[in-house]
């Protein structure tokens, strides 16, 4: 007779996936893309305060490298007291072009990393060019 539903693969980490049977797909997370897509993505709460190491840098770019051409990473990290700590370290990645940075988007944003949920969003081209890299009044909530 075959198969009567397709099937498909479901991630279960970074590496690996199991087979599932597509009606029993459930969603998982929803991503929502908000702005027009840039080449630049800032990734928060991937590490917190004081666990920038001089690793970090390098092992973002590697992994971003899997959605593009990354041309840039920065770590900006915010060193005044009871700064919110899911805020307190932004990591910029810059990527050759807008449709890289939406696939890194949607890959990166709810994913966890080392016990933290990672936000993903586009971040104004300008300002990273002007290194202006700290939140504005109000973008923390």
């Amino acid at each position: 007779m075959g198969i009567t539903t397709p099937l498909m693969a479901k991630k279960t980490d970074r590496r690996a996936g199991v087979i599932v049977n597509a009606s029993e797909k459930k969603v998982v997370k929803g991503v929502s893309i908000s702005g027009e897509p840039t080449t630049v993505l800032l990734l928060r709460n991937m590490v917190g305060p004081g666990e920038v190491d001089d690793e970090l840098e390098e092992e973002v770019g590697t992994e971003c490298g899997k959605y593009g051409t990354v041309t840039r990473v920065l770590i900006f990290e915010i060193t005044e007291p009871n700064f919110p700590t899911h805020e307190a370290v932004r990591i910029f990645v810059q990527f050759s072009r807008p449709e890289e940075t939406t696939k890194a988007l949607l890959d990166l944003d709810g994913r966890f990393f080392g016990g933290r949920t990672v936000r993903a969003t586009f971040y104004d081209e300008v300002k990273f060019s002007k290194n202006e890299l700290a939140p504005v009044p109000g973008e923390i909530p």
